[in-house]
């Protein structure tokens, strides 16, 4: 069986590993001259830094991917722990440094509140429980028929209430609005907002505390060519400077692609890893797509995440004193009209962000006494806002500012080189639809059964891995996007089914070797 995968993305190259590891005849092909995608990384004046992902929860579920293959993750990446995971900044001056060594997360949150350490051991006992049901009933699942929701199947998630916020969840432990958009604030990457979103995706924080948070070593660019490298190993070509122009469709069946040079290439199956409503809506032909939810209309009327002005910054000074994450808080965090719930506008005066400082744990972007900083702000997408660059020249102007606030002391005098994304950059130069980069809000409506199907339910051979499909975005649920694209196609091998799949990895299992 031939096997085409459009896209050499973090959902593509786990797909690329797994459908070789089947032994299927894979060509992966993709638009830039290396892989990554939005994970490929940048390079500046000296500089490298990521663009993509740069957080790694649960590695153990990579690890199957290469390990079913008959490979070792570690021959190809090295990953290291971080401590703490993160610190995050409040609106009241106050901070927490949050950590998978459960000791000194309890000593950490007793800083905030004595009774909090008692009310973190209730809470992780709780999503222990939870998560050794929700990740196989809510992830590890096809999702292809509304017998997700029914209620047999579901019986055991009901005591953990997944009609509850996250935001009433973690409340009803902590009774404190710091811990609890300390834990919930990741909802914010996937569309929504801890009032807004389903306590089911209290999992996020669970894994970071439970498993640990990862960095890979060079960055998460060395993740893109060290997936790479493990696909051609198992037989996988890879075809760089191949923008896909159009998915070719005979009947009811994909038959293959033909490439902007002209070229046409045939498969027994197409995947599709760009992103899920630009290639909806630019490779495939309307009448293909006509009364499904990949319309144009459906596409148009769905519900998207917000966007990120990004801004990449080269210093010829370390902040080793500071972590390897660092997020603040502000008090616009909290605000639940809705024109900050659905990101009507931009917000230059005390926004939440992120930042990455990567240099401490890995010096191998930047020259010997020198660093980067990776800084994020969420955006409206392209659908709010138009004029992007007023927007980055208040936002350059201003998060020099707002760094110093979180510990990077004179941080503007060092700024030897940087580079600037806004939601426009995505949209245009990385082919994300609306620059909404966390791709579909993971609302009710765009969840499981409801959100678009790895399986194509209306073209035969046609399958999507990615942020866009269920079970939605997220490095580590793109990946198990890409296993489930794989189990489907197993079993037309007359496989079982993708072997060791679903995999739950074990609370109390030994951590596997993760370097060479």
């Amino acid at each position: 069986m031939k096997a085409l995968i459009v896209g050499a993305g973090p959902g593509g190259l786990a797909a690329a590993i797994n459908l070789a590891g089947l032994g299927l005849e894979v060509t992966v092909v993709e638009k830039e001259a290396i892989p990554g995608g939005r994970m490929r990384g940048m390079s500046f004046d000296g500089y490298e830094v990521d663009t993509g992902p740069t957080i790694m929860q649960l590695p153990e579920v990579l690890e199957a991917i290469v390990s079913r293959a008959g490979k070792r993750l570690a021959d190809y990446v090295t990953l290291q722990r971080l401590d703490p995971n993160t610190r995050i900044h409040f609106w009241d001056g106050t901070s927490l440094d949050t950590s998978s060594d459960l000791e000194t997360m309890r000593a950490s949150l007793a800083k905030l509140n004595p009774k909090h350490p008692a009310a973190f051991d209730r809470w992780m006992a709780e999503a222990r429980e939870k998560y050794a049901v929700a990740w196989e009933k809510f992830v590890c699942t096809h999702a292809d028929s509304l017998a997700y929701y029914a209620p047999w199947r579901l019986m055991d998630t009901l005591r953990f209430k997944p009609w509850q916020t996250l935001y009433g969840h973690l409340d009803s432990f902590f009774h404190d609005d710091r811990v609890t958009f300390a834990l919930s604030y990741p909802s914010k990457y996937l569309g929504l907002h801890p009032t807004t979103c389903s306590s089911v995706f209290s999992v996020i924080p669970f894994l970071e505390l439970q498993f640990g948070v990862w960095h890979v070593k060079g960055g998460f660019r060395a993740l893109s060519g060290g997936l790479a490298r493990c696909a051609e190993d198992l037989g996988a070509k890879f075809r760089y400077r191949a923008p896909v122009e159009e998915v070719l469709v005979e009947g009811e069946r994909v038959t293959g692609v033909r490439l902007a040079s002209g070229e046409t290439l045939t498969a027994d199956v197409v995947v599709i890893n760009a992103d899920l409503p630009y290639a909806a809506t630019k490779l495939i032909r309307p009448e293909h797509r006509e009364g499904t939810r990949l319309s144009d209309g459906s596409l148009d009327r769905a519900k998207y995440s917000c966007s990120t002005f990004m801004m990449y910054l080269g210093l010829d000074r370390r902040y080793d004193e500071l972590p390897h994450h660092v997020i603040s808080l502000s008090e616009a965090a909290r605000k639940t009209d809705r024109a900050s719930l659905e990101d009507h506008h931009l917000d230059v005066d005390d926004p939440p962000f992120y930042v990455c400082n990567p240099t401490p744990t890995d010096g191998t972007g930047a020259p010997v006494g020198h660093s980067t900083l990776y800084v994020l702000v969420p955006t409206p997408n392209t659908s709010r806002l138009d004029d992007w660059e007023t927007a980055t020249r208040e936002l350059s102007a201003r998060i020099p500012g707002w760094l110093e606030k979180v510990g990077f002391k004179d941080v503007k005098k060092h700024i030897r080189a940087q580079r600037t994304f806004t939601a426009k950059t995505w949209q245009d130069d990385f082919n994300v639809f609306r620059g909404a980069v966390f791709n579909l809000s993971h609302n009710w409506t765009q969840l499981g059964p409801l959100r678009p199907k790895v399986k194509s339910p209306h073209l035969d051979g046609l399958y999507w891995v990615g942020g866009g499909t269920h079970p939605g975005s997220g490095l580590l649920t793109i990946m198990e996007s890409a296993n489930i694209a794989a189990d489907y196609l197993a079993k037309e091998l007359g496989k079982p089914g993708l072997p060791s799949w679903p995999f739950v990895p074990p609370v109390d299992a030994r951590p596997l070797k993760r370097s060479a």
